[in-house]
């Protein structure tokens, strides 16, 4: 039987998280998502919650150049620049906004293997300027196994550059990825959810 989902969020009604949700962050930088297709059914993604909680956001969903005719568009005509590990990326932390600006910021959504698949096969990609972070903060995606040492969620990597090139508050993207994790383990047997909080 199909779960009931709440016509808000989009999470199910038992996992509903707009008691969470508060005014949305304007951001400046539109973030583009290119998300995997898998992804889209995950019940914890954190793009749903980047979808609620920010102002200024598109999701794209796909792997091949096909699917992303219209992100490769914006690609074309804007600044823009790619959220992705590389040895020649710019640092967040670093780069003055004031003299490099970013109207788009390009965000790959799924597993390490996932995202890397859709950055092999989109060379488009590969054009853009690559903005990476110089300092990890730490993973508060508790209940959803990272592939990497230092991976982030969507959300914690979009909240962290946000937080720097923009200087905006994103401490309501942090308290709604809380309320998610609250939400998706409150039925858990304790045993169980203290196994997911202290990995």
């Amino acid at each position: 039987m199909k779960r009931s989902t709440c016509n808000i969020c989009h999470f199910s009604i038992k996992t509903c998280v707009c008691d969470y949700v508060c005014p949305k962050l304007q951001n400046k930088t539109k973030i583009i998502v290119l998300q995997h297709p898998s992804e889209v059914s995950v019940a914890k993604n954190t793009v749903r919650l980047l979808k609620l909680q920010l102002a200024n956001i598109e999701v794209f969903q796909g792997e091949s150049p096909e699917d992303f005719l219209a992100a490769q568009e914006i690609a074309r005509i804007s600044n823009c620049a790619l959220l992705y590990p590389d040895q020649n990326a710019d640092t967040v932390e670093t780069i003055n906004r004031h003299q490099q600006t970013i109207e788009y910021l390009f965000v790959l959504d799924g597993t390490w293997k996932k995202t890397h698949k859709i950055a092999m096969l989109n060379p488009w990609l590969t054009r853009l300027k690559k903005i990476s972070f110089s300092s990890i903060p730490e993973n508060k995606y508790t209940i959803r196994k990272a592939e990497q040492l230092h991976s982030l969620s969507t959300l914690e990597a979009c909240a962290y550059f946000l937080s720097h090139y923009e200087s905006l508050p994103v401490g309501s993207l942090y308290d709604l990825l809380a309320g998610m994790i609250h939400e998706q383990t409150k039925f858990m047997p304790e045993d169980v959810k203290q196994r997911y909080l202290s990995e």
